[in-house]
């Protein structure tokens, strides 16, 4: 059964997809980073739905793959910045947008720094508030909201 944490998170990923944003400035990093320990299938399945409603498309293996590695090391919103753009900027460059040489590699990251600036602030932002609300007081608190018996007097 799914906890109430991990529905939010799962309608967070949702919702920053569905809902206009500024260029990769969404939760979905932060929630990935912090998946190992909530939902990983859960949030998977999620960012799926996302591309479906979207349309899938020729970077998903990079997508994917990223957002796999970054629940697997958990290792804090700037390396999980650094292996999301490293890796789907890779997979740009693969495409031949800027071409197969030094030039075209060179430029296609070069091109990705402000939407990398992006990234890592919403991560450490989303980070921040995700990891509060998975806190052990917070977690409580979340769990009697959704479970709260009425009392009758």
């Amino acid at each position: 059964m799914l906890k109430p944490i991990n529905l939010f998170l799962i309608f967070a990923i949702v919702a920053s997809r569905l809902l206009p944003h500024p260029p990769n400035f969404t939760p979905v990093i932060a929630i990935f980073m912090l998946a190992g320990s909530i939902n990983l299938l859960g949030c998977l399945i999620a960012y799926l739905i996302t591309d479906a409603v979207f349309g899938f498309h020729s970077y998903m293996i990079w997508v994917y793959s990223s957002l796999f590695m970054i629940a697997y090391l958990q290792r804090g919103p700037v390396l999980s910045s650094i292996i999301f753009f490293v890796i789907t900027n890779f997979g740009v460059w693969t495409s031949g947008w800027y071409g197969y040489d030094l030039h075209g590699f060179l430029m296609c990251y070069l091109m990705a720094i402000p939407f990398f600036i992006n990234t890592l602030t919403s991560t450490f932002i989303f980070s921040i508030m995700i990891k509060s609300l998975i806190d052990e007081n917070t977690k409580n608190f979340i769990y009697n909201l959704f479970n709260k018996q009425s009392s009758v007097s």
